[in-house]
């Protein structure tokens, strides 16, 4: 029996791909579709300690270990991405009718909202030392904040029209990418400059080396070089079979399928896809190390600690994963 339902898994698994799937983005609220789907994970604390976020406009607390989580806020909006200030211990959130939503983390209140013009952000990026946050919209307008000079937007050069702010760093270096290219541009010093290197940015490390997003493949680019590190894919699925007193096994299906999301720490990059799975690589040769199969559920949030010892995962299911690196 165990093999037929092997045999029937890949033969559908195969069957993907020889279809085109057409996806059409709509101003339509997800809650109800799946009001426990966690969407975004975010570390509160060194490690063990995270905030989670919902379809429905929740906030909880959740710590590593307990079963219970805390609700922190209930906004009527729906929630895609946080992003948590330490400083002011304030939580950021992408929302759909909103724009970006403050929220006091320790009351739940929301303090204050930064408007996206008649449309809708899902992406934040923010670094807490220059305390710069940015967003994009669905219409390709950008939108980046000096929170310490009281929310004020910063102008952009017309190069950056129609780009997507996806990384800023410590030194004032904001990422771009679009119009088939990446553009560093720094908005302290004013340099900008192009990469002819097309991809959307997960993640850039401290040699400015960035993560690039490019379907069912990454590539880790060495910005300062202007030379391709190298790509990798995830070799195969692995399928959830379950077993006898709820014991499941993996089977791999050889498929490759798109890869969601990537970080980078000195010494691995770490990726997930539509898969359900995570991947560690090899920074230095891009060598597969490991594969993580706990999620059952699309995966649809990331995060690492500051100190980039230990990872966090959640998915669609409601499930979250803590990982010691």
């Amino acid at each position: 029996m165990k093999f037929y339902k092997i045999t029937l898994l890949i033969t559908i698994a195969l069957s993907f791909t020889y279809c085109e799937q057409k996806i059409t983005i709509k101003k339509n609220k997800l809650t109800s579709n799946n009001p426990i789907a966690y969407t975004d994970v975010v570390y509160k604390s060194k490690r063990d300690t995270v905030f989670v976020s919902t379809y429905s406009g929740k906030i909880y607390e959740l710590i590593n270990g307990e079963e219970n989580k805390k609700q922190i806020a209930a906004i009527n909006d729906e929630i895609y991405n946080l992003v948590y200030n330490v400083q002011s211990d304030e939580l950021y959130a992408a929302t759909l009718n909103s724009g970006v939503a403050i929220i006091d983390a320790s009351t739940g209140a929301v303090k204050r909202t930064l408007s996206i013009e008649q449309t809708w952000a899902y992406r934040l990026c923010y670094n807490e030392e220059n305390g710069i946050l940015a967003t994009f919209d669905f219409k390709g307008n950008s939108y980046i904040w000096d929170i310490e000079n009281d929310y004020k937007l910063l102008e952009t050069p017309p190069e950056l029209e129609q780009m997507r702010p996806k990384y800023i760093a410590g030194n004032g270096d904001i990422y771009f990418e679009g119009k088939n290219k990446i553009v560093r541009w720094n908005y302290r010093t004013k340099d900008i400059k192009p990469f002819k290197i097309n991809g959307h940015i997960a993640d850039v490390d401290t040699e400015k080396n960035i993560v690039l997003l490019d379907g069912k493949e990454f590539t880790f680019y060495n910005s300062e070089l202007d030379s391709i590190l190298y790509k990798q894919k995830h070799p195969n699925w692995p399928i959830h079979i379950s077993g006898k007193e709820g014991k499941d096994s993996i089977v791999n299906v050889p498929l490759n399928l798109e890869v969601l999301s990537g970080l980078a720490n000195s010494k691995f990059i770490y990726t997930y896809g539509l898969d359900k799975s995570i991947r560690k690589w090899k920074k230095s040769s891009g060598d597969l190390v490991e594969t993580y199969t706990r999620h059952k559920g699309t995966i649809s949030g990331m995060d690492s600690n500051k100190e980039k010892t230990q990872l966090v995962t959640v998915d669609l299911l409601g499930n979250l994963q803590f990982w010691n690196l």
